[in-house]
């Protein structure tokens, strides 16, 4: 017998997209500012420090090597993910990038549910077919303007991130739910590592920010750590693909910042890839949620 999902997963998906939306909102405005190897490197040191708090003061029951190996695996997918994201922002327009990364970040894990044998509907399905055909239309800018604005280095780093985070999705999703907050902690330790270096080779023995970046850094590093707390409880709670679509509805957030506050205006042919990518997430996460099993 099938029902939705409890309504606590829709609570915390919920919360997730609005906390990553303006965590990129941030994350962007600083990577106009500087490196986006060294703004993910500062921002996730203080996720870490937050994270690493809320560990101590909500602990797992059991913590189990495999557990801290599945978050330091999601470490690295999701840092990578982290660092793309902000240089697409950086480099083109907010209202274009979220979409498709969250297009991206929300279908490939119902694929995967779909791969191991979870009951997807036609509607899911059909929601992932139209995320494709959305990434296809807002990839696809044809004036000079629109090249200008959003050149093809940002929609690569646009799909990378986008992979980076389905791939975080996942493996935290094989962490046992009694490890409590130790996998995040462990993702931070090694995203900090691994962007850290990052950031000292490429700034010559500094990871330092330059001073216009320190704040979008701290508010995206703030921001970032209170969803992953928020995602982690709604892919332990619910089904995967429910938790990982409705979470990835943070593009909803990012551009009515990026259009009230940086003034982005859109072709008219994306803004309906927008809308078609919003419906797509829409569409999978319906879908999911009426074939989760009870």
């Amino acid at each position: 017998m099938y029902h939705p999902p409890m309504p606590i997963t829709i609570l915390f998906a919920g919360a997730t997209a609005l906390l990553f939306g303006f965590s990129d909102f941030f994350g962007g405005l600083a990577a106009r500012r500087d490196s986006e190897v060294t703004i993910t490197a500062n921002a996730h040191l203080l996720g870490m420090v937050l994270l690493g708090t809320a560990a101590l003061v909500f602990p797992g029951a059991s913590v189990t090597t495999r557990d801290l190996l599945w978050g330091a695996a999601a470490g690295v997918s999701g840092g990578v993910g982290v660092t793309a994201l902000y240089g697409a922002l950086g480099r083109g327009r907010m209202s274009v990038v979220a979409p498709i990364t969250a297009a991206l970040s929300g279908s490939l894990p119902a694929l995967y549910d779909l791969a191991t044998g979870v009951a997807i509907r036609p509607l899911a399905l059909a929601g992932l077919g139209v995320a494709l055909v959305a990434i296809v239309i807002v990839s696809s800018v044809g004036h000079p303007e629109d090249r200008a604005a959003m050149p093809p280095s940002a929609i690569a780093l646009s799909l990378l991130a986008g992979v980076g985070f389905a791939g975080s999705f996942l493996l935290f999703s094989l962490t046992g739910s009694a490890s409590g907050f130790a996998p995040l902690v462990a993702a931070r330790v090694v995203s900090v590592l691994l962007m850290g270096g990052l950031a000292l080779i490429r700034g010559k023995g500094s990871a330092a920010l330059n001073i216009g970046a320190v704040a979008p850094t701290l508010g995206a590093g703030a921001l970032d750590a209170a969803a992953n707390i928020t995602m982690l409880v709604a892919i332990r709670v619910g089904p995967l693909a429910v938790a990982s679509v409705l979470g990835s509805l943070y593009p909803v957030a990012t551009i009515l910042l990026a259009r009230f506050v940086l003034k982005e205006r859109l072709h008219w042919a994306q803004r309906a890839g927008v809308v078609l990518a919003l419906a797509a997430l829409l569409m999978a996460g319906i879908g999911m949620s009426a074939a989760s099993p009870g």
